[in-house]
Parts: C-alpha cells; structure tokens; sequence
C-alpha cells in the first residue's frame, strides 16, 4: 500500500510522522536550544580547530559581510553599529544579551566607544575595523558572556535534568521579571516550539498543529507533576483554540498566531504558579 502524503514542513510527509518531526532548524540545535548553544559557544572560544568554531566565525564573517554595504572589506562606526545589534541577536535570543531596550542615542554612543578602543587597540586609530579584529573582539566577548550564566539556569528542552524546586524558581523569576534571563529563555522555548509545530510553513498555526504544540509545552510542568498526566478532552482544547482564534473582519481564519499563543501562556502559566505556591495546585488537588 501507498503510504498518504500530506503537506509537511513546506513539503510532504507521510501521514503517520507527528507534527514535531519536522527540523525547521537544520541539523544545528544551538540555533533553537540553549544548552546546545552554550556549548556551541565554549567550543567555539577554545584554543583548538573544531566544526563549531568555524561555524561561529563562519557566523561571524558573513555578518560583518552583510554590513559591509560598500564591499570594501572594512567597516566603519555606523557599520560596527549594525554588527553588534546583528550579532548580539543570537545570544539575546538565550538571554545571553540584554534586550534591546536603550535608546537609539545611548546605544551608539556605547557601540561607538568599543569601536574607537578596538580602533585603537594594536596601533593608531585608522577609522575602520577589520574582519580579523571583529573576530578577536567577538570570541573574546562570547568568552566572557558563558561564564555569566545566572545561578539556578535551567534548559527548558531538557527540564528532566532539574528539580521541581529548580524549575518553579526559575519560572518565577521568568515570569516576574520581563527584563530577566529567565524570561528570555521562556520565550524562546514557546517560539522555537511554535514555529516546530508550524508545519504548513505560515507563521500560524492550525488547530491540530495547536493540540501537539499545548501537549508539547504542557509536558514541562507534568513531568513536575503540575498539570494533568493527559490532553485536556478534545472540546476543551477546541475552546482553548478558538478563545485565541485569528479574526479577519470578524470572521474566524482557523488559525492561532505565535502573538496569541505567547500572550496565552504568560498569563496561564502565571496563574498555574500561583496556585501552586497558594498550595492549590492541580496536583494538590486531585
């Protein structure tokens, strides 16, 4: 018998494969993960040749490529500018960066000040960086940024590895604070899930799509025992999705956008932890 084929990750896929099966991010987890991506990072600041430190100034000489607009093969104070914010939006994706909350101002007159004193750093000022010195510069600050991992981190995609002390502490700083570590990597982990359980390649996602990205995210606090061992029943879930429905005109799209989705789970989860911590938590109380 033919297996059935169905769209799959702007693709097809045989009708059997789960939603999560699909790899929107290739075969590098340190895009999407952050315990991949630390190590990624220690790898890629070691004295030794290795496939990670390659890509990491692979990484970096295609950015200072793609800021070098006049393809001189140096860049100057606005360009380093466009550099830093370019490259510092992977790292900010885990957390490792701050968000980018300064004013437009205060942010040049900082990304100018690195400049001008890796400018001056082995000579005269010349007005312009190479690619060799934004690699220096990159590696030495990555070197720094992994060794300020904050106490208490967890990785999200691999919660089995901490307790449920460890988890309910880290959550509450994440949802406490907008501005934390914590936070960052809360969101990421809701993203990267949303955008894995996109299959049809939309940037939203169907009901059925919605069902194994809430059972996704869902397994984090029942493996702590802080939600229900099963899916909440099919009526349940359709309610849930068409409570954050996307809405043309009035009319219903069949689709929940990652706005929605996000906006969702901040509040529920928020409401979860404050059961838990009243000592009314779903497990308390069944």
């Amino acid at each position: 018998m033919n297996a059935v084929l169905v769209p799959s990750r702007c693709g097809f896929m045989k009708s059997s494969v789960r939603a999560f099966g699909a790899k929107p991010f290739g075969a590098d987890p340190w895009r999407a993960e952050k315990g991949a991506f630390l190590q990624f990072c220690q790898d890629a600041v070691a004295p030794e040749p290795s496939p990670h430190k390659s890509q990491f100034v692979g990484f970096i000489g295609q950015a200072f490529g793609d800021v070098d607009t006049d393809k001189d093969g140096k860049i100057n104070a606005e360009q380093f500018d466009r550099l830093m914010e370019k490259v510092a939006a992977l790292p900010r994706r885990f957390g490792l960066a701050p968000q980018s909350t300064e004013t437009y101002s205060t942010r040049i007159a900082k990304h100018t000040a690195v400049f001008d004193a890796l400018d001056k750093k082995d000579g005269s000022a010349r007005g312009f960086l190479a690619l060799d010195q934004v690699v220096a510069f990159a590696q030495d600050h990555v070197a720094g940024k992994i060794s300020q991992v904050p106490e208490g981190d967890v990785e999200m995609a691999n919660y089995a590895k901490y307790s449920e002390k460890e988890y309910l502490d880290f959550m509450e700083r994440a949802l406490g604070n907008p501005d934390s570590y914590e936070r960052s990597t809360f969101y990421n982990f809701c993203l990267t899930s949303f955008i894995a359980a996109d299959i049809g390649c939309n940037g939203k996602i169907s009901f059925a799509q919605f069902d194994a990205l809430v059972d996704k995210v869902a397994a984090v606090p029942r493996h702590f025992g802080l939600a229900p061992p099963e899916s909440a029943d099919r009526g349940a879930r359709r309610k849930l999705f068409e409570s954050m429905e996307l809405h043309r005109d009035g009319k219903g799209t069949g689709f929940v956008t990652h706005r929605k989705f996000w906006e969702w789970t901040l509040k529920h989860t928020t409401a979860m932890l404050e059961l838990q911590k009243s000592g009314k938590g779903w497990r308390e109380n069944h």
